[in-house]
């Protein structure tokens, strides 16, 4: 990856970390047990983000073998994951599990885990290979996959406490060419809609 790619995915992996604790900072008491997704409450959302941020770490942990071939990019690494059967209902569950098991302090737990996990990716050399059950891919490439669920389960955040969607512009950048990238994934009757202002019966969503 060009050096400049490389800034930009990591500047923007720091950014969005920054916009995620910031928003989950302003959560009110009272929003916690509240829905945040047909899923999920806000808490449950909470969870799955900072877990999600902290498997990065026990990836590189894990000293698994690097296989042969890696992925491409970020957007084959979504294409794998979606492949997998039950993949939806286990990132569900998994979200449950990390709730229920969370401190209290759910915002300084977001501070330390994700503070840690910033620290983590800094120093992370960009070809260093990530394991993961969905596929392997250069770090650098699997940075961009946090970018992409920090910031769109950020705008999920933000619609629950009544907040305008909102994010760092050159993470919106990340995870727009990542979902560009897949969008053979979505009706091409919504998408032409979504991408030309319309609304439509069908919605575009290339990540379901």
């Amino acid at each position: 990856m060009p050096p400049d790619r490389s800034v930009l995915v990591r500047t923007a992996f720091d950014a969005s970390v920054d916009a995620f604790v910031a928003q989950v900072a302003e959560v009110a008491p009272d929003r916690w047990a509240q829905p945040a997704t047909d899923a999920w409450t806000v808490r449950q959302l909470v969870a799955h983000v900072v877990r999600g941020t902290a498997v990065m770490s026990d990836l590189l942990d894990a000293g698994a073998p690097a296989p042969d071939t890696v992925l491409p990019d970020a957007a084959a690494y979504f294409r794998a994951a979606f492949a997998l059967e039950g993949i939806h209902a286990g990132i569900v569950q998994r979200a449950v599990d990390a709730a229920a098991g969370a401190p209290d302090d759910l915002v300084g737990w977001a501070r330390e885990v994700t503070g840690a996990a910033v620290a983590r990716a800094a120093a992370t050399p960009d070809d260093e290979v990530v394991v993961h059950f969905a596929g392997s891919l250069h770090f650098v490439d699997y940075l961009g996959t946090r970018v992409t669920e920090l910031v769109l389960h950020t705008f999920e955040l933000q619609a629950a406490c009544g907040r305008p969607p909102h994010a760092p512009p050159g993470a919106v950048a990340v995870v727009n060419e990542v979902l560009l990238a897949l969008a053979d994934r979505a009706d091409p009757v919504a998408l032409a809609l979504a991408l030309s202002g319309r609304s439509g019966p069908t919605v575009c969503n290339v990540l379901s």
